[in-house]
Parts: structure tokens; sequence; C-alpha cells
């Protein structure tokens, strides 16, 4: 049974106004392996000031229980200001919480001392080393944060330049990921100043960097297929390139193009270089034609590998008691992708053919725990306009945006014409009409100028 959060009230630490966040107390694997994945990210007990949108994380106590490691920990805040008695009943009461969840057979002698600790970063260590990563691989992370930082903090353009040339050989691609997960977590945080300064970092270190001038080379080919994705346009790539990553990501964006046509081409040149007495474009060229077929015949594996996986999965949830569903779809929260919702839907709809009415109510269920699951790792602001889209216009929505009239500031609003605009470039209009006439009503209530275009 999952641990519900408990509200809890503090001051905003930089406006000083009261804010409600709700804290997790406790954090059991087992039962919720997405709030870990929170932990990791430094964002549990995460909150943003509707006031002032200052972001950050409460320090606060908590229990760390993973049971497939036997692992229990114990955060104390070294700033928390409680007296040693009351610690220890806050101790005890935490333990018996995670005691008291389990079967009897489960209750085992390392729940009953847990490893307390007071500085959260140590913590997390632990948790990772039990995952199988070393010290060694957890100092490399740190030394590239700690790279980021000083990119991030140095202002001077000049100096800026300076600092990634002489690193270039700390430029892989590890460090480009990065950079986009940094850019990910500002544009998620709407962090518009440290957004556009990472933005700006990424650009540079493609201009200066050998790793990447080689990626921005990649994406240019790249780029001239999405363009114009025809099947000459896909052989004149690939013969043009001359890195075999490069062919690869090629031909796993043109895999459907990969058929009797495009080899009778491909044949084609190799017959015309053959007749005109050129050995080596011949040797080239039948080279590129074997390699296109093993890498084919890879994508094709790969990719069934994956769908069945999917198959396989939506296989156990439908085994799975409806008690245990959502912990067990919480468990694969990873493998909650575009690919298994489009199983799933193929599935409800052989379902409903079939007229399988049991089958189809089990696989509901499982679209329904599958979304609830992706919902709850969403930010709070996100959930709130997924919310908004799904109640009905207008009275639910008024009612729900007056109740929650406090986040309803300018740069909220724009937020939302923001995600309306990129709805509308995704072709997703009648959500995107939908988010703007909502919008209007959030203007109303905040007292801005309102505009339906």
């Amino acid at each position: 049974m999952p641990y519900p959060p408990v509200n809890s009230s503090i001051a905003c630490p930089v406006c000083r106004q009261p804010i409600t966040i709700q804290v997790h107390q406790i954090v059991d694997v087992s039962e919720q392996p997405e709030l870990k994945q929170l932990l990791l990210a430094g964002r549990l007990n995460a909150f943003t000031c509707q006031y002032c949108h200052n972001s950050g994380a409460l320090a606060t106590p908590f229990f760390y229980h993973d049971p497939d490691k036997e692992l229990a920990l114990l955060f104390i805040p070294m700033n928390i200001n409680v007296k040693e008695a009351d610690q220890q009943k806050m101790i005890g009461r935490l333990t018996q919480q995670v005691l008291s969840n389990l079967a009897p057979e489960k209750r085992k002698a390392y729940l009953l001392q847990p490893q307390q600790f007071f500085n959260l970063k140590t913590m997390v260590e632990t948790i990772l080393q039990a995952d199988g990563i070393t010290p060694e691989m957890l100092a490399k992370e740190e030394a590239r944060l700690t790279f980021l930082q000083e990119l991030v903090d140095t202002t001077d353009e000049a100096k800026l330049d300076d600092l990634i040339k002489l690193h270039d050989a700390d430029f892989d691609l590890t460090m480009f990921q990065l950079l986009s997960s940094a850019l990910s977590a500002t544009a998620a945080d709407r962090q518009r100043e440290e957004f556009e300064r990472v933005q700006h970092i990424h650009n540079r270190a493609l201009e200066l960097t050998t790793i990447g001038q080689k990626i921005k080379k990649q994406q240019t080919v790249i780029d001239v297929f999405a363009a114009n994705p025809t099947r000459e346009t896909l052989l004149a790539q690939l013969i043009a390139a001359d890195d075999a990553e490069v062919r690869e990501a090629l031909l796993t964006l043109g895999r459907p193009l990969l058929d009797y046509p495009f080899f009778q081409a491909l044949t084609g040149k190799i017959e015309a270089a053959t007749k005109e007495g050129h050995k080596e474009e011949t040797e080239r060229l039948t080279t590129l034609r074997k390699e296109i077929l093993a890498t084919r015949d890879k994508i094709d594996a790969q990719a069934k590998a994956v769908l069945d996986s999917k198959v396989a999965l939506i296989r156990e949830l439908l085994a799975t008691p409806e008690a245990d569903l959502d912990k067990t779809i919480k468990a694969h929260l990873a493998d909650l992708d575009d690919l298994f919702f489009e199983v799933l839907t193929q599935n409800l709809q052989g379902a409903q053919q079939s007229n399988e009415a049991q089958a189809f109510a089990q696989l509901q269920k499982i679209g329904d725990a599958a979304m609830r699951a992706i919902q709850g790792t969403q930010p709070p602001e996100v959930r709130f306009v997924n919310t908004l889209l799904q109640i009905e216009y207008p009275n639910q929505t008024k009612e729900l945006l007056e109740r929650n009239r406090q986040v309803l500031g300018p740069e909220f609003i724009a937020w939302m014409e923001g995600l309306a605009g990129e709805l509308r470039e995704s072709g997703r209009t009648d959500t995107a009409d939908r988010l703007v006439l909502v919008i209007g009503q959030a203007k109303e209530l905040a007292g801005l100028k309102v505009s339906l275009k």
C-alpha cells in the first residue's frame, strides 16, 4: 500500500509568504518507485512558490526503504530543530509505519536499525552504490556536474570559449547528454534565464569541441533527409556519409524506405560503376549494400524485441490482481512509452471487435492506471493543466481556476500560452483550442487582458 504524502505549511525561503506543500515522509521503492527517481534527481518534496515562483526542495526527515536490497535508511537534516527524545519518537513512528505495512514474513531485522544520514548527498551515494554504481563512477559524474556549473558561472564569453576549448577531451556524448538533461530540467521549471544560458553553452560546445563538430555533421546529414524523406535522398545521404554511426542513424529513420525499389536503385548504381570501370567505387557500394542489409536486420531485430517486451508487459498486467495493478505499473514506469500505448490500443480494438467485454474492461483499467502513474511523476503545474483539459468547460474549469487563483500569475499564464502553441504545432489543434479557452478564463480571474486568438 502506497504511503500518502502529508501537507506541510512553510514560509517560502525567498518571499517569506506561507505556502503548503506535500511532503513524503516514507519512500518505499517497492510501493512507489517513482519517488526514488525524484530523490535521485533532487526533487523529492519539491515545491514552487505560487507568489514569487521560487523553486526548491524541503529538507525534512524521511525513511527510505528498498526491500529487495534490504536498505533501511533514515535522513535527518542537520539543521532540524528537534530534541533528541522527539527525534527518537519520530524514528520509531516512521519505522513502525513501514513495519505495519509489511506482511509478517517480510518484517526483517534490518528494519529495526535504519542507517541514519545527516547529509543527503551521502545517503544518495549509498543508494546508488547499492544499485552497482561505484564511487569512481560517482566521482566522474560529480566532476561533470562541477564542470557544468563552472561553465554556467563563466559569464565572460571569451573566457567561456577558452574554457570549452581547454576541456575538449572532457566533452563526450555523456557530457552533451548532461547538457540536454539540464535544458529539459530548466524548461520544465520555467527557468528562462538558466535555460537560455545552458542553451548557449550547448551551442558553443557544438561549435568548439571535436565531438561537437561530429554531432553537428551527423545532424546536418539527418536534417537533409528529414527535410525530404524519399528513397533517393536516403540513398544519396548514405553514399555520401563517411561515418558508420551517421549511416545507422539514417537507416533507423528511413527503415520504411528500405524496400525493393530502394535496393534496385542501389544495385543500378553498382552496375553503372562497374560498367564505367570504377573498381573502387563498385567495391565501396557493394560493401555499403552489405552494411545496409546487416543494419536493417539489426534494426528489425531490435524493434521486434522492444515490441515483444511491450506485449509481454501487457500480458503480465492482465494477469496482475486489480489490487496490485498500480504498484506493478509503477515498477514499469520507464516502459510506459508511445509504443506501449500503441500496443495497448491495438489490444483494446481487438477486444472490442471480438466482443470480449471482460478483456476490454481489464485493458481499460491498465490504461487508466498507466496514465495515473505517468501523471504522478509530472510537476504540479503540468498536472493542474491536464486536469483543466479533462474536466467540463466552462463551469468546472472556472471553479478549479478560482480555487487556485493564487497561481494565476503572468508567468504561469505565459507558460500555458506557450504550451498551447506547442500543442498546435504538434497537430493537437483541438486540445490547443480548449487550452486557449481555459487561458481566457484564467486571464479574466487574474485581471489580465484576454485574447482568444
